[in-house]
Parts: C-alpha cells; sequence; structure tokens
C-alpha cells in the first residue's frame, strides 16, 4: 500500500509576529530529514489566517526556495477574497510549489451550489495543481462527494482532497465514490489516527500535525503501510492513538505542540499570532501530568 505522510507544519513567530526564518529552516530540514514525504506551508496548523496575503508569498516562496525539491511542497492559498485565492495560488505555483490547497470561504453559510461556483471560478484562473481542503469545523459546511465530483469532470488540475474529518466513515465514502471514478484522485485525511485505516480503505496518507512533533514516528507509519507489515502497523497505529491528547487537551492545539517542541530542542518559538496566544504558567502547571507522560520522560 503506498501512503504519503505530509507535514502542516507550524510557524515559528518572534515576539514581534514576524516569522522565524532561521528556525523554520531548520524544522524544515528536520522533518523531511525525518523521512516525511513533503510539508503543507500556510495550513490551519500554521495559523494561516492571521498573516497577512504579503507575509504568506513570503513564507511560500521561502519555503520553496530553501526545500529546493528535497520533498514536496503544498501551500496553502485560501483567502477571504477570491482574487486573493487566485493570486496566491498563481504566485505559489510559480515560485515551484508541487500544488495548492484551498480552503473554501468561510464565516460565510455556503450551500453546495455556492461552494461549486466559488471552486470552479478559482480553478479555472490557476495554472497549477490544486487540493481541496474540506474542514467543515471551520468553514461551516461540508464539500460533499457529488460537488467533487461536479469539478472533477471540468478541472483536470483539481488532483486531490485533504479530508479534516474526525470521522473515518467520511473519509471512505469520498475514496469509494471518488477514487472509484477518478483513481489517480488523492485522498488525505486530516487527523492523525485516520491515516493507517484510510490508506488501508485506498486512501493516500495524512497531513497531519503531529508530524511537527514525531516526524520519525508519522514516517514509520507510512513505512509500515508500504511495507504492509501488520504488527508494526499494530505497534505505529497505537503510538498514535496515545498521541492524539495533543489535541484534546486544550483548545487550540497550536500552543501545546508548540509547548512540546520548545522543552524537545525543536526549532520552535512558543509564541503565536493573534488571536492565539501561548500557554501560560498556569495552563502548563495543569497539564504537567500529559507533558511527562508524552515527551519529557523520553527526555529523562
Amino acid at each position: 500500500m503506498d501512503c504519503k505522510y505530509i507535514c502542516p507544519i507550524l510557524t515559528s513567530v518572534k515576539e514581534d509576529g514576524t516569522v522565524n526564518y532561521e528556525e523554520m529552516h531548520a524544522l524544515y530540514d528536520q522533518i523531511l530529514g525525518a523521512g516525511i514525504d513533503g510539508v503543507l506551508v500556510g495550513g490551519s496548523a500554521g495559523e494561516f489566517y492571521a498573516f497577512t496575503y504579503q507575509e504568506m508569498q513570503a513564507m511560500i516562496i521561502d519555503a520553496v526556495k530553501h526545500i529546493n525539491h528535497k520533498g514536496f511542497v503544498l501551500a496553502g492559498t485560501g483567502r477571504m477574497a477570491k482574487a486573493e485565492t487566485i493570486s496566491l495560488s498563481n504566485a505559489a505555483i510559480d515560485a515551484g510549489a508541487d500544488a495548492v490547497i484551498i480552503v473554501g470561504p468561510y464565516y460565510s453559510a455556503c450551500n453546495q451550489g455556492d461552494v461549486f461556483t466559488y471552486y470552479d471560478d478559482v480553478m479555472s484562473q490557476i495554472h497549477g495543481n490544486i487540493f481541496i481542503y474540506n474542514y467543515a469545523d471551520r468553514t461551516g459546511y461540508d464539500i460533499s462527494s457529488d460537488t467533487i465530483l461536479r469539478l472533477l469532470a471540468k478541472h483536470k488540475n483539481l488532483v486531490g482532497v485533504k479530508d479534516t474529518h474526525p470521522v473515518l466513515r467520511h473519509t471512505q465514502k469520498y475514496i469509494q465514490e471518488i477514487k472509484s471514478k477518478y483513481p489517480d484522485f488523492q485522498v488525505f485525511t486530516g487527523y492523525d489516527n485516520n491515516c493507517i485505516p484510510a490508506v488501508i480503505s485506498g486512501g493516500d496518507g495524512c497531513i497531519g500535525a503531529l508530524s511537527n512533533v514525531y516526524p520519525e514516528l508519522c514516517h514509520n507509519v507510512a513505512a509500515a503501510l508500504r511495507q504492509e507489515d501488520l504488527q508494526q502497523i499494530k505497534a505505529v497505529q497505537r503510538e498514535i492513538d496515545k498521541r492524539m491528547q495533543f489535541y484534546e487537551v486544550y483548545t487550540p492545539f497550536n500552543p501545546v505542540m508548540k509547548w512540546a517542541m520548545k522543552e524537545l530542542h525543536k526549532p520552535m518559538q512558543e509564541n503565536c499570532k493573534e488571536p492565539l496566544t501561548p500557554l501560560t504558567n498556569e495552563v502548563k502547571q495543569s497539564l504537567h501530568e500529559f507533558a511527562d507522560d508524552l515527551w519529557r520522560k523520553d527526555e529523562k
């Protein structure tokens, strides 16, 4: 079974809110050096919504230049203004990104007709490969298989979807209903614990944030699936299941992962872009048992 693991990279932010590019370069090198197949720059984990258009463009171009074909580069280019989505997508592709991933308009209560019209127009104006980012918890609507199939019938540059849906059956329906007609269409889950069952069901892998903290473990997930090593698949699934606590102990998860990475001496600052804030000492104290169990014991 083929499987790809892509890291939706966290963003190391300085106290003044600017990107720490030196640490981002080191993080790209660590993630890809551990065997992760590629990175998503400008995803939810990277706090894309809090950066200006110019900041996101600079971050994407820098990532493409630094990574320099050592891994797949997926650029998050969804903006609230459609014209900005189109412009940023083409700028990313012109810079050398392998594909862009576009979250649909959020806040507005779109129906499936609205979603189709939006993506139809956007895709017709972007000269490169596109992934749809389905994240109903953030956009307020779920993109149906029928809508994706309608788009596939018109747009050859639509190549995949990231389905950030906690229910595995949702991703399985994408696999069954879309890949049965378009076998090369790529279906990625956005939840690390769903990677193994989704790939076994015929999916293509995971774009999951645990790979920021545990890139070696996430690489081992993909390797076990490629080798169809049942014992290893069982072992890594249970390791991933345990570490899913990162998404559960605090909302949002970004500051917790940044805290862990800082303590693990990875290139990452604990600062966040507003409206997110770093963890206070009081919050950290309340989470000390979680920290001891998941990463501190490995450092002792």
